[in-house]
C-alpha cells in the first residue's frame, strides 16, 4: 500500500509538471528567448537557471511548512492561511491581465551572448516571480498531510518540468514562427483569469469550511 501511495503521489507530480510546463508564463519564455536569440545550448542554461531556483524553493517552503503542519491544523489558523494564499493567487491573476497585447517573442533583435547570462536569466525570472512561490509554498502545505513520502511528488513534478523544459530550448528555434503575439496574448489572459478564480474559490472554500 505504501509502494502504491507513493507512485500515486509520483504521477500526480508528473501530472503537475506537465501542466506547469505547458503553461505560456515568464519561464518558457525566458527559455524560448535564450533558445532562439543564441542557441539551444543556452536555453538548456536558461532551464537549468530555472531548475535551480524551484530547488531553493522547495528546500524552504517544505522546511518552514514542516514546523507548522499541526500549527496549520487549527480552524482560525486554516482560514487565514486560505484568505491569504487565495487573496494573493487573485492578486497574480489580475496582474497577468495588464499583459500588452503587442508583445511578441522574435528572433529579430540584438543577439544576447553567454550561457552564463542565460543561466543567471532563467534562475532571476523564476525566483523573482510571484507564481513560483505560491506554488512550491502550497505544493509544500499538500504534502505535509500525506502520509506518503513528499520526495517522489517533488520528483515527479521536477522530471516533467525538466523533459519539459529541455525540449523548449530544443525546439526553441522552430517554435519561433509558430508562436504569434496574440497566441501568447490569450494564452496569459486566460491563464490570469483562471488563476483569479481559483484564488477566489480557495478564499470561499476558506471561509465555508
Amino acid at each position: 500500500m505504501d509502494i502504491y501511495s507513493s507512485l500515486v503521489l509520483f504521477g500526480e507530480g508528473s501530472l503537475t509538471g506537465l501542466t506547469l510546463t505547458i503553461m505560456l508564463g515568464p519561464v518558457t519564455m525566458i527559455i524560448l528567448k535564450y533558445g532562439i536569440q543564441v542557441n539551444r545550448i543556452a536555453g538548456v542554461w536558461a532551464a537549468a537557471g530555472t531548475w535551480v531556483s524551484d530547488f531553493i524553493f522547495i528546500a524552504v517552503t517544505f522546511l518552514l511548512t514542516a514546523s507548522l503542519a499541526e500549527w496549520s491544523e487549527r480552524p482560525s489558523v486554516r482560514f487565514w492561511m486560505y484568505v491569504i494564499s487565495g487573496t494573493g493567487l487573485m492578486v497574480m491573476g489580475l496582474l497577468m491581465l495588464r499583459i500588452k497585447g503587442e508583445k511578441v517573442l522574435t528572433a529579430d533583435v540584438p543577439k544576447q551572448t553567454g550561457y552564463t547570462r542565460a543561466f543567471f536569466g532563467g534562475f532571476v525570472v523564476n525566483t523573482l516571480s510571484p507564481v513560483t512561490l505560491f506554488f512550491w509554498l502550497g505544493v509544500a502545505i499538500f504534502l505535509q498531510k500525506e502520509k506518503s513520502n513528499a520526495a517522489w511528488y517533488y520528483v515527479g513534478v521536477m522530471l516533467s518540468l525538466a523533459l519539459g523544459d529541455f525540449l523548449k530550448a530544443w525546439l526553441a528555434p522552430r517554435l519561433v514562427s509558430g508562436i504569434k503575439g496574440k497566441y501568447v496574448y490569450w494564452v496569459q489572459i486566460i491563464a490570469g483569469v483562471l488563476i483569479a478564480l481559483a484564488g477566489l474559490y480557495m478564499v470561499g472554500f476558506g471561509y465555508f469550511s
